[in-house]
């Protein structure tokens, strides 16, 4: 027995019997069969545990309000706080140890609230929303005092995803200036990280204020709506696609900031070899990343800028020419003008948002001119380059998109040819 892990004997008596009894009566039911319940028996007991639950979790926040009066979990048991030891010992995350920490705070203040729990009007969950508000208010020198009958009525009224949104105007009401300062901290608080995984993958934590998070959703819903027929995508990979082509159309409207007094740009640099897709070449160099695949190379040379460098035996630079565009301006104009935007089956990304994508590829000796073109989303553009699709023009000038047979893409998950679109090339 140690004192940071307190056993059933240091309780007292007469609860150490009522505990026995409620741990005893737990096993009995869990011994009783359930495969021979109705379906309305199954939800009748859930309800009933979950009432049972809740009062517990109560309970268990008057224990945390009196071990944290004590400082004992720091002062004798060496826990940073009571919530740590709690989290830790109660074997519960952190933010199921801050609820009952909130609550336990706030019960002088929580009377009608805990009432609610006990009858089951309320979850418990509820009513640590309810705490967390109530700390703020009751911390807040501009604040009026704080008053449980606005946020209990928003509790019986809505479920616990809608509270926080029901009980921030209660909030208001009782301390905007609470409210506003909240909102600033939250701003300071935000961030967005990048860590750089061994194989070059990016991995992204962060986290946003409610009105910047907002502003960053609407941007992007749109862009993270599913493009043509079968986009079979998740929402998250259509989110993270959506981010990437944001990123992609900043960088190529130079809406980006100069930086250095040079327009910031995706910069690939390649061999001829590995722009032909020949055996044996090596991998494309791009800044900030690991190497490229040839296929992901020739995407981004479909639509691009050129520059010619030519390498002595010992890598010194002989010549370096100047930059030419892919697609000439005049070209690009009539492109888009003709498909108006992505020609991929279904999708109807606008030309702004596309690339021009050479069917034959320029490095195969591929012609930059209408009849070798068409304008793909830069979704699309990845499938037909480094998804391994193939598209076909027929006699009219529709297009068809024509799945892979590989174990990425196996035969079963497209059936059939997508049909092509009712587009016609004027």
């Amino acid at each position: 027995m140690t004192a940071e892990n307190p056993q059933p004997s240091l309780i007292p008596e007469d609860r150490l019997t009522v505990l026995a009894a409620m741990s005893g009566d737990i096993d009995r039911y869990h011994a009783m069969d359930k495969a021979s319940l109705l379906p309305e028996q199954h939800a009748s007991s859930l309800i009933t545990l979950a009432l049972a639950r809740d009062r517990l979790a109560i309970e268990m926040a008057e224990h945390v309000a009196e071990l944290g009066k004590s400082r004992a979990c720091v002062d004798e048991w060496g826990s940073v706080s009571t919530q740590d030891w709690v989290r830790h010992q109660c074997n519960m995350p952190s933010g199921v140890a801050g609820d009952l920490l909130h609550v336990a705070e706030q019960l002088p203040n929580l009377t009608k609230t805990v009432e609610a729990v006990g009858d089951g009007k309320i979850g418990f969950a509820h009513a640590a929303i309810i705490a967390r508000h109530a700390q703020a208010i009751t911390h807040s020198e501009s604040a009026e005092p704080f008053d449980e009958r606005p946020f209990l009525k928003a509790a019986e009224e809505s479920s616990v995803s809608r509270l926080w949104y029901y009980s921030m105007h209660a909030w208001h009401r009782a301390d905007p200036q609470g409210v506003t300062d909240a909102q600033r901290q939250a701003v300071e608080e935000r961030y967005l990280r990048f860590t750089d995984g061994a194989d070059g993958t990016v991995y992204v934590k962060g986290a946003f204020d409610s009105a910047a998070g907002a502003t960053i959703k609407t941007a992007m819903e749109p862009m993270a709506q599913p493009l043509g027929d079968g986009d079979l995508r998740s929402r998250e990979r259509r989110y993270g696609d959506a981010w990437v082509e944001m990123a992609a159309h900043s960088l190529d409207t130079g809406v980006v900031p100069q930086h250095g007094s040079v327009r910031p740009h995706v910069q690939v640099t390649t061999t001829l070899e590995t722009l032909q897709g020949l055996i044996g070449a090596p991998a494309g160099e791009m800044a900030l990343s690991l190497p490229i695949s040839a296929k992901t190379v020739q995407r981004f040379a479909c639509d691009s800028s050129i520059t010619r460098v030519l390498l002595g035996a010992d890598s010194a630079v002989i010549e370096a020419g100047r930059a030419k565009r892919v697609v000439a301006g005049g070209t690009r104009r009539l492109l888009d003008a003709r498909d108006k935007h992505c020609r991929w089956p279904g999708c109807e990304r606008p030309a702004s948002w596309s690339a021009a994508h050479h069917i034959l590829h320029w490095a195969q000796g591929g012609k930059t001119d209408l009849s070798n073109m068409i304008l793909l989303c830069q979704h699309h553009h990845w499938m037909v380059h480094e998804g391994g699709w193939r598209l076909s023009l027929a006699a009219d000038g529709r297009v068809l998109a024509i799945p892979p047979e590989t174990d990425f893409y196996p035969p079963e998950f497209y059936p059939s040819a997508r049909a092509p679109d009712e587009f016609d090339v004027a």
